[in-house]
């Protein structure tokens, strides 16, 4: 269960996890429209009063391309034999756990609790957080915790992948991993902005 849920690279072929990644990418973009959930950034998932049809699969395209592309720039660097459909799928698959968060903002139920905490911070000099609701503080703080464990959890997926489809080992090598992904983040931010707001 460990290797299916961390490493599911390890056991299963290449043209099963493609499937699998397009069918979660398509299904989580569908989730995004459905629960107003926006992917705008590689490691972002925010909620809104309502989203386009759209919104939510330009998102997960745009991340995808950029995180893909990176990451197989750096596979090269580290061995020539990199395939990029390796680095696809492991990008595809890494994404899973930011669509199960989609499911916190049923009803719009996440989007009120901001939006209350927002409104705190907007109205006050000095914010009184006494003055929202308990459960409201409650579900923001589980939400919090969760969705830190589901950006492990997806970076873990990316990092292990990663590991198999390029065999990195040094040092070096994990340190430009994890470079490459901020710069994924940050890219991915600014070219969504651009879209979003053109």
């Amino acid at each position: 269960m460990k290797t299916v849920l961390f490493n599911p690279f390890k056991r299963y072929q290449e043209n099963h996890l493609f499937l699998l990644g397009i069918a979660v990418t398509l299904l989580g973009s569908y989730l995004g429209y459905l629960f107003n959930v926006r992917f705008d950034g590689v490691l972002d998932v925010h909620f809104a009063n309502s989203t386009s049809s759209w919104q939510p699969a330009l998102d997960n395209l745009i991340d995808s391309y950029i995180l893909a592309i990176l990451l197989y720039a750096l596979g090269m660097y580290i061995n020539n034999k990199t395939r990029f459909i390796d680095i696809l799928n492991i990008t595809l698959i890494s994404r899973i756990p930011f669509y199960l968060i989609t499911f916190f903002n049923v009803g719009g139920a996440m989007e009120r609790i901001n939006s209350e905490v927002l409104n705190t911070l907007r109205t006050e000099q000095i914010p009184d957080f006494s003055t929202l609701p308990l459960n409201s503080v409650l579900t923001l703080g589980i939400f919090a915790l969760i969705s830190l464990l589901f950006i492990i959890w997806s970076i873990s997926l990316l990092f292990n992948g990663f590991k198999i489809a390029t065999n990195a080992k040094s040092t070096v090598h994990i340190i430009l991993f994890f470079t490459l992904i901020i710069i994924a983040e940050i890219l991915s931010k600014l070219f969504l902005n651009t879209l979003t707001n053109s």
